[in-house]
């Protein structure tokens, strides 16, 4: 039996605070976080589905102050996958620290792709500081276990 997307909204939204904040580069003050979760479809319909999820990430993006741009698409080649970037403009000196991030993932995404006409490399399960599916679902998992019902 399913709570009420009212009352589940509220509870991920605090969860996903902490994990906003912490998606941010070291020493950018706040900005350019983003978070993408990688669900499977029973796991995103279990949570109430994308448009909830996505409106919770939007809710606890704008408590960060952020300016979001979200997406969510259902019933992927891997799962569903929700998620959030921070589009705030940073404040200099914060911009450099949000620039080589952003390059250091961009590089991280092409190693992984490697050069044109190369084999595609084997997919890899390895967890990413970007893709906090484990700890948004775990975190979850305990705040909707503390909330009486």
């Amino acid at each position: 039996m399913y709570e009420p997307c009212q009352a589940r909204r509220p509870v991920m939204t605090q969860v996903l605070v902490p994990l906003l904040r912490a998606s941010c580069p070291p020493d950018a003050g706040g900005y350019g976080g983003g978070i993408e979760l990688r669900l499977t479809n029973d796991e995103a319909e279990e949570l109430g589905g994308v448009a909830l999820v996505r409106a919770a990430l939007r809710a606890a993006a704008r408590e960060l102050g952020w300016k979001t741009e979200t997406f969510g698409w259902t019933e992927t080649i891997r799962g569903t996958m929700v998620g959030v970037t921070d589009r705030r403009t940073p404040p200099s000196p914060f911009d450099s620290f949000v620039d080589a991030d952003r390059q250091r993932r961009m590089r991280k995404a092409v190693e992984r792709v490697g050069p044109p006409g190369a084999p595609s490399p084997p997919r890899s399960d390895e967890p990413s500081v970007r893709l906090p599916t484990q700890k948004f679902l775990t975190a979850y998992a305990a705040a909707q276990s503390a909330v009486d019902w």
